[in-house]
């Protein structure tokens, strides 16, 4: 039924219902419409089929907002605003090496780390006089996982008589696995068009439709004197989470207006369309990992897979990925860890009659008040930090 007040699908229940009153007014009232007579049999069956068009029915009415629509319906209002779905892409990192001065190591050869994660370089590598020499790695597959730690790559997998040693003196960056709904619909929403530079929806707006970045916060500091935050006048702070450096950096080039001082310990030199090198600085968001410890009175309805269940519900609500493999944006860059949230997203599983809840950043104390995070942080949480005790 479609009103002023908006579209309600009829269900299946409510098609036998009205089916049954046809039914009485055409055959009259005494006609048997129980559940095995032919009548309701007949009915029932046509009913069945009725709710599965009505169902389509109520998709394509909801195809038209971002807040209800799914899959394919998505990346089309995405693409309405120039916003494309983000799909899977590889990490790139930094490999130094030493060994044989003047050794030259082929492109393509592979390095990874102890958990087999694999990189392979992307142009020859020649060791200079002290046998030293770096070059530029990405890896072998695509996603989230491969994002890895600094010092980690230092397995050589096709192992060369020149290299006595291999690593990556900084983290990977710019694996993400494919966008998912709860994300791209995060994003459309929170990315105006961008009308103009320097205005941070502008500046929002280009960093959301950078590869590999995840979230993102800006402050511009309008005034001439610096801000709270130490930042000078004049001047535009980035902090993202993940992607490419000269990816992020074009990026800001391409929407901060001249003449504006971008701030951060990342320095990126971009060169312009008359081929001058400019310096472009940001940084990347620090991670707040989240502790949580519960502790649970259950009943008969807390099932076996219960355990799994809270997790799975505050890392739908705090960020990143649940015991399903499923990722979670979660809270926003900068948004606190705010403690009373967190009861709704527990007692959402069924079969918890109490509960006792503390939290705190991870090797910190455990406190049962909210956990503030800084515009430069982003809070996150790993099955491995929420612990639950049954009493």
């Amino acid at each position: 039924m479609l009103n002023k007040d908006g579209f309600k699908r009829k269900t299946y229940a409510d098609l036998i219902e009205d089916m049954n009153e046809k039914a009485q007014e055409l055959f009259g009232e005494n006609i048997n419409l129980s559940p095995r007579s032919p009548f309701g049999l007949i009915l029932r069956l046509f009913a069945w089929f009725l709710s599965l068009t009505w169902e389509m029915v109520e998709k394509v009415y909801y195809s038209v907002s971002v807040t209800k629509s799914e899959g394919i319906q998505l990346d089309h209002l995405g693409s309405n605003k120039g916003l494309l779905r983000e799909g899977e892409t590889e990490s790139t990192v930094m490999l130094t090496f030493q060994g044989t001065p003047g050794f030259t190591i082929p492109e393509l050869k592979q390095y990874s780390t102890p958990n087999e994660v694999y990189f392979y370089l992307t142009e020859d590598v020649i060791l200079d006089s002290e046998g030293k020499g770096s070059g530029q790695a990405v890896s072998v597959e695509k996603g989230l996982q491969t994002i890895v730690g600094a010092n980690t790559i230092t397995i050589q997998s096709e192992p060369l008589e020149g290299i006595t040693s291999v690593t990556n003196l900084e983290a990977s960056a710019g694996g993400r696995d494919r966008e998912e709904d709860i994300e791209y619909r995060a994003r459309i929403i929170n990315s105006p068009s961008a009308g103009g530079k320097a205005t941070t929806p502008a500046i929002i707006s280009a960093l959301s439709q950078t590869s590999g970045v995840r979230s993102y916060n800006v402050i511009i500091n309008n005034k001439s004197e610096s801000d709270i935050y130490g930042n000078p006048g004049k001047s535009i702070h980035a902090y993202v989470l993940g992607g490419e450096r000269q990816a992020v950096a074009e990026t800001l080039f391409d929407s901060v207006a001249g003449g504006i001082e971008t701030v951060g310990q990342e320095s990126v030199m971009v060169e312009d369309i008359s081929g001058i090198l400019h310096e472009v600085r940001f940084d990347y968001a620090a991670l707040v990992n989240i502790q949580v410890s519960l502790s649970i009175k259950t009943n008969s309805s807390f099932t076996t897979d219960g355990q799994n269940q809270l997790k799975n519900s505050l890392i739908e609500f705090i960020g990143v990925t649940d015991t399903q493999g499923t990722f979670w944006p979660g809270l926003s860059m900068g948004q606190d860890v705010v403690f009373s949230q967190l009861f709704s997203k527990i007692y959402k599983v069924p079969g918890i009659e109490d509960v006792s809840l503390t939290i705190g950043p991870e090797g910190g104390p455990l406190t049962a008040g909210n956990i503030v995070i800084d515009p430069q942080e982003f809070a996150q949480t790993r099955t491995d930090l929420i612990g639950v005790t049954i009493t």
